[in-house]
């Protein structure tokens, strides 16, 4: 007897795309399964951004440009319907040069046609921004944004949960063979895993329909269906400061001459409220490359002090993502019958989001996929005690139990909620409570919780393991 899993849809990769897209399928009678080769979600190139949702694509005409300005008008309905974070703190360009201050007065009249912005004097930006350095004035765009970009994955995966679409992590897809056996069609693809630790064990499932949100392998899938492009790796590296109070504002200097293949980076408050300079552009050949080097922090310091009076205090971190680069433009497209290539979504990829999954759903639709929907649908994403910055406070137990992380008063029982509701990493806890996000006192503490409900003790990827136990 035939016991082969059937899928109406199949989406390969849980980054902020996949996960989008099965919370839009997730609003209709399917049977949806999303497959990671991680142990949880946002673990590739979306735990890397920087966590800005942008104001606006370049140029405002290509896919980027369109699903862009798309994503950042749908995000404060999606923050809203999911519950996580987001704050539009807005973006400054600032105008360090008469040049530079009349190519300002020339892009306000033509960016104001698609997304409102204001020219400001330097008297205004200093208001605003009292640690700005010698500038001749700049542009202002209120609409310019900030999450935290796993907490929004993770928001958008536990919503796609709780309405029915199955996740399974772990399991790297190795084929995609055609859907019929001894003479049946079963579903359009059979789509073949192995598990991604031990005896790399296979099981194979049946698709109607696969979405490739793979990320920076999404060539290496596309490929197994005969369509061809090459995804390039473009590390981008970033500097973690204290200071909470330097800046408020997303921050840029207007370029005389524009970078090639990248908008530049800038000077960001997260929604934690600390500062990020970067990220940069390196070419690397391995994907799996998230080294930062002593020049490449180096030259982030020296292009993005130029926008300031002075430095900020207590660089804490630094990290480095991996873009997942093709041409100038998204891939997304249909290259064969019942698939769909979601790929190259580097920034603004987090801002597109949910615009991609729209898009995404209309492609299925116009494909054959029948979308009756749910007469309900669930919409109370847990858990709700994601951090926001507060106040250090002396007492260390609450009724949320015990104080485990002193710097972002993080008790045992946020930890353990979000364990519960799937998180497997110590980025994953990090990220979503905040605890070993400072000083990383905490951290033997979140890995005895973490052993203690059963969770293998890995940083972020299958086999970054903390420490091993047989």
């Amino acid at each position: 007897m035939d016991t082969m899993d059937n899928f109406d849809v199949t989406i390969i990769g849980a980054g902020v795309t996949g996960c989008f897209i099965a919370k839009e399928l997730s609003k209709y009678k399917l049977k949806v399964l999303v497959v990671e080769k991680e142990p949880t979600q946002a673990m590739g190139p979306t735990k890397g951004c920087s966590g800005i949702i942008h104001a606006f694509q370049l140029p405002f005409n290509s896919l980027k440009g369109k699903l862009c300005l798309e994503g950042n008008r749908l995000m404060d309905e999606e923050a809203k319907e999911l519950g996580f974070r987001f704050k539009r703190v807005g973006l400054i360009l600032v105008a360090r040069s008469i040049l530079a201050t009349l190519i300002a007065k020339l892009i306000k009249f033509y960016f104001s046609r698609y997304v409102e912005v204001e020219y400001l004097s330097k008297e205004e930006i200093r208001k605003l921004e009292p640690n700005v350095g010698k500038i001749k004035g700049g542009l202002f765009f209120p609409n310019g944004g900030v999450v935290n970009p796993v907490e929004m994955t993770f928001k958008a995966r536990r919503f796609a949960e709780i309405n029915g679409v199955e996740f399974r992590f772990e399991r790297k897809v190795v084929e995609i063979k055609n859907g019929t056996r001894n003479g049946r069609r079963k579903g359009e693809y059979e789509i073949v895993l192995e598990s991604c630790e031990g005896d790399k064990e296979t099981e194979v499932i049946s698709s109607n329909f696969i979405i490739n949100c793979a990320g920076l392998y999404a060539d290496e899938i596309a490929a197994m269906v005969g369509d061809r492009f090459e995804i390039t790796p473009g590390k981008g590296s970033h500097i973690v400061f204290e200071d909470k109070s330097f800046s408020s504002h997303l921050m840029a200097a207007i370029p005389l001459i524009p970078e090639r293949r990248t908008k530049g980076g800038g000077s960001l408050v997260t929604i934690d409220g600390n500062l990020i300079w970067g990220p940069n552009l390196v070419d690397i050949k391995d994907k799996e490359d998230r080294s930062v080097k002593k020049e490449e922090v180096d030259g982030l310091i020296r292009k993005h002090s130029k926008i300031f009076s002075k430095l900020p205090e207590k660089a804490i971190s630094v990290y480095a993502g991996v873009r997942a680069i093709v041409g100038k433009d998204f891939i997304i497209n249909s290259p064969v019958k019942n698939f769909i290539n979601v790929a190259g979504i580097q920034s603004p990829g987090l801002t597109a989001a949910p615009a991609i999954a729209k898009l995404a759903l209309r492609m299925l639709k116009d494909m054959g996929l029948e979308l009756k929907k749910k007469e309900e649908v669930k919409t109370e994403v847990t858990p709700k005690t994601l951090k926001t910055p507060k106040t250090l406070k002396t007492e260390t137990k609450s009724n949320k139990g015990d104080l485990i992380c002193h710097c972002r008063l993080v008790y045992s029982e946020e930890i353990e909620e979000v364990i519960e509701e799937g998180a497997r990493t110590l980025d994953d806890i990090k990220h979503l409570t905040g605890a070993t996000m400072e000083c990383g006192r905490c951290l033997p503490d979140v890995l005895g919780l973490m052993d203690r409900k059963g969770v293998k003790l890995r940083k972020d990827t299958c086999n970054s393991y903390i420490v091993w136990k047989d």
